[in-house]
């Protein structure tokens, strides 16, 4: 019996592992190509990335009255959410492939196939693959439009954000618990025997965000440094977790601990000329 919970919590190790680097890498390659497009010049200031912060506390107090008041809309912000950020993903990846008005167009066209299927087939599969595509796209566009200082300041304070939302406000576990119960493609869900494991898609986009914007400033030896230790910091959390199934607790921190760690040796290997 022990043997066989080892197994499954290997695999849940290895699937995490696998939607988290894929998730980086994919975002990784579309932010290289958004930073090349002229149009896209990236804030600099650090009180850009206190003014994405505010706007995402606004968004979550918004989330939280129609928790409160009605919460069947939730799956209207869903279905937008979805459709608006599936688009960016298909537009950007056709950046350089095809000419932009055609590109645009064939985005539009499978951002809505990828909305109609999710509200079509609600399963975990529609979930996650509209997930996944809607981080990578909003995050590879984040990350190339803000620099390394605005995007340290935002993963700093939405870090520490998400250790009060779960552990003093708990209203972070308010709005998990009402996304699972609705079933609703806001989190990524990793499956077990015993238990389904819900990671929110800030603990995905935050890190990518960070890691693009290594990317246009430091360069790809750095992102990718910043990138693994990212995945170390979180493959650590769920390694602990997965013996306390069913308990909530920030993923945040210790992926942005371990992104920051990544940034800083990245940078002593340049300065040691290793890089």
């Amino acid at each position: 019996m022990q043997g066989m919970e080892l197994t499954e919590s290997q695999r849940m190790l290895f699937s995490l592992f696998a939607l988290f680097l894929l998730v980086q890498s994919v975002g990784i390659y579309l932010g290289s190509k958004l930073i090349t497009v002229p149009e896209i010049v990236p804030e600099t200031s650090a009180a850009a990335g206190g003014f994405v912060f505010a706007y995402i506390l606004v968004a979550t107090g918004v989330i939280l009255l129609v928790i409160r008041f009605w919460p069947a809309f939730l799956k209207v912000m869903e279905v937008l959410a979805i459709l608006f950020s599936t688009e960016i993903f298909f537009e950007v990846l056709f950046l350089d492939i095809v000419p932009a008005d055609t590109g645009f167009q064939a985005a539009i066209l499978l951002a809505l196939a990828i909305t109609a299927l999710r509200v079509l087939k609600r399963n975990i599969l529609t979930q996650n693959t509209a997930m996944l595509l809607s981080i990578m796209g909003v995050g590879s566009l984040l990350g190339a439009s803000l620099g390394i200082v605005p995007a340290t300041v935002l993963l700093g304070l939405l870090a520490a954000y998400d250790v009060v939302a779960v552990f003093k406000t708990k209203h972070m576990v308010t709005m998990a618990k009402e996304i699972t119960k609705q079933n609703l493609a806001f989190t990524l869900a990793i499956p077990t025997k015993k238990h389904v494991f819900q990671l929110g898609g800030g603990d995905l986009v935050l890190p990518l965000i960070f890691t693009v914007s290594v990317l246009r400033e430091a360069g790809l030896a750095s992102a990718l440094i910043t990138m693994t230790c990212s995945m170390l910091g979180l493959l650590v959390l769920f390694s602990y977790l997965v013996s306390k199934p069913g308990r909530a607790w920030p993923a945040l921190p210790p992926v942005a601990i371990g992104a920051m760690i990544g940034f800083g040796i990245s940078q002593l290997l340049v300065m040691g000329g290793v890089l």
